[in-house]
């Protein structure tokens, strides 16, 4: 039996919401768990147990797929709209190579749109007996107020339905830490009751035996796990109108979906109450069974994906960079992504300056501004340092001459951009020639990105250069920087002109 190392955010330990997708597994796997802890202390042990398994299967950790497909497993990432949606493109096109199972219809398109392999699933418990359907005489809602700050809380739930009930539950444990207590006004037309805390799931439900009214508690979701029990009861759902509320519930079908960017209410319910609940409890009766008959699409799905190719890299390096810029901010995260694009390249099996062009149509990260398309390597790798086009030309050099280029003085400096990822070593080879009235040689260095790369001579005759160097110095966006470091003109010596360059090829050393 092949072996599944299942990775999932520590918080799940006490929800157990992935519990019914690592079941499925099971029939046909030997399923390991790895939690981790997010924001907190990276557990390296992980790289160990991905090593041990057949293939990783990442529970809303998206932003690790890069690590496992660097290491030559097969990968499958479940994304959850409410915490990737905002992710910048590059975040996808990094998982690209893996397979993905999303419950989300938006993002179920947004991936396959980007050349990812994409199986959209849609989820539903077990409803209820159709004799434990609730009853609409008196409407009872109930509402966790969980986000506050985004918008739906009590007063905004009091303003869209109060005047419809006859009673109203709120559980009064946010998310987020603060003071959120609802002021509760005098004249409510109905009876108000408040809770600060559930000992167990099963006295959560107790308290939704009370109600027939559920008013989803966040504007977006990753699956909708309360949402979708809420229609299994047939109780009348409300949501923001974002998915993947909006996935499940279509308005006054099998449900009411508002705007929270608008005014609140009145919205009057109490009229259709019975036969929206009626109909989402359908909607999950329906498709409890298409869900059920998905196992085996999902299974063989996973027993279908082919090996991954490793890629030569650091894996623990690359685990720890991503770990902790992820968790430090948007900002951080954006710039690793930035700094191993071309690894991305790789994964994903695009040429880098596709990656870049996908990214100067869709995405705000400012490779457009930064003129990365005409400073780019050709495709054999080659910096040609006399063409007319010299975005890549930095300070230091002179254009008097057409057929090289010389260094005034005793510095110059390139910027150029890779076509195409370099893994391992890395062998460039230049063309130049020192200046003969200076006699003898130049002692040149070569730095690129703050590494020193290179230490020769440069004599008058023109001749080849090679020196290598590890891939791991090359960025998306690099800086060449030349050190002639014996040119210094003597005193009253009015040499400008010290040594010409014509040519740089980068290429991967097999």
């Amino acid at each position: 039996m092949k072996k599944i190392l299942f990775v999932d955010h520590d918080f799940h330990k006490k929800t157990r919401s992935s519990d019914f997708f690592m079941d499925i597994l099971k029939k046909r796997f030997e399923v390991e768990l790895f939690y981790l802890v997010a924001d907190g202390h990276l557990d390296l042990g992980l790289l160990g147990a991905a090593e041990n398994a057949d293939a990783v299967v990442l529970w809303q950790m998206d932003f690790l797929a890069p690590v496992f497909l660097a290491q030559g497993k097969p990968t499958f990432v479940i994304p959850m709209y409410d915490g990737s949606n905002g992710m910048p493109e590059l975040h996808w096109l990094a998982a690209r190579g893996a397979r993905f199972f999303n419950f989300s219809l938006a993002l179920h398109e947004r991936t396959r749109m980007l050349g990812a392999e994409s199986l959209l699933l849609r989820y539903f418990p077990e409803p209820v007996d159709e004799s434990d359907l609730p009853r609409f005489d008196d409407l009872k809602g109930f509402f966790w107020q969980r986000r506050p700050d985004h918008g739906i809380d009590y007063a905004y739930v009091d303003k869209l339905i109060g005047k419809e009930l006859d009673s109203l539950h709120v559980h009064k444990v946010a998310d987020i830490v603060g003071d959120f207590t609802p002021q509760v006004r005098d004249d409510v037309p109905y009876h108000y009751t408040s809770s600060d805390w559930f000992a167990s799931k099963a006295e959560y439900r107790k308290q939704l035996d009370k109600a027939n009214i559920f008013v989803a508690p966040r504007c977006a979701e990753g699956i909708g796990m309360a949402l979708l029990e809420a229609m299994a009861r047939g109780m009348l759902v409300m949501a923001h109108d974002e998915p993947t509320n909006n996935e499940y519930v279509c308005s006054w079908v099998n449900g009411i979906l508002f705007n929270k960017h608008l005014p609140a209410g009145p919205v009057h319910i109490r009229s259709d109450a019975a036969r929206l609940g009626r109909m989402a409890w359908q909607t999950v009766v329906d498709g409890r069974r298409q869900w059920v008959s998905s196992y085996d699409a999902i299974l063989d799905w996973i027993e279908a994906a082919p090996d991954a190719k490793a890629v030569d890299v650091d894996i623990s390096s690359l685990l720890i960079d991503v770990w902790y810029s992820y968790y430090a901010s948007l900002a951080s995260y954006t710039a690793f992504l930035h700094r191993n694009i071309a690894l991305i390249a790789t994964l994903s099996d695009m040429p880098l300056s596709k990656v870049i062009e996908a990214l100067r149509l869709t995405d705000n990260s400012g490779f457009q501004e930064r003129g990365l398309q005409e400073r780019l390597l050709d495709d054999d790798g080659l910096l040609d340092v006399v063409r007319k086009n010299d975005k890549f030309i930095g300070g230091g050099w002179s254009g008097a001459e057409e057929e090289w280029r010389w260094v005034e003085g005793i510095a110059a400096d390139l910027h150029f951009a890779l076509p195409v990822p370099f893994r391992g070593q890395v062998k460039c080879r230049f063309f130049a020639a020192s200046l003969p009235q200076l006699g003898g040689s130049l002692h040149c260095a070569i730095v690129i990105n703050d590494v020193r790369v290179f230490e020769g001579e440069l004599t008058p005759e023109w001749t080849w250069r090679d020196f290598t160097f590890n891939s791991n110095v090359l960025k998306i966006d690099n800086d060449l920087h030349l050190i002639l470091e014996n040119a210094a003109a003597p005193p009253g010596d009015k040499r400008i002109l010290s040594a010409a360059f014509h040519s740089f090829h980068f290429s991967q050393v097999e």
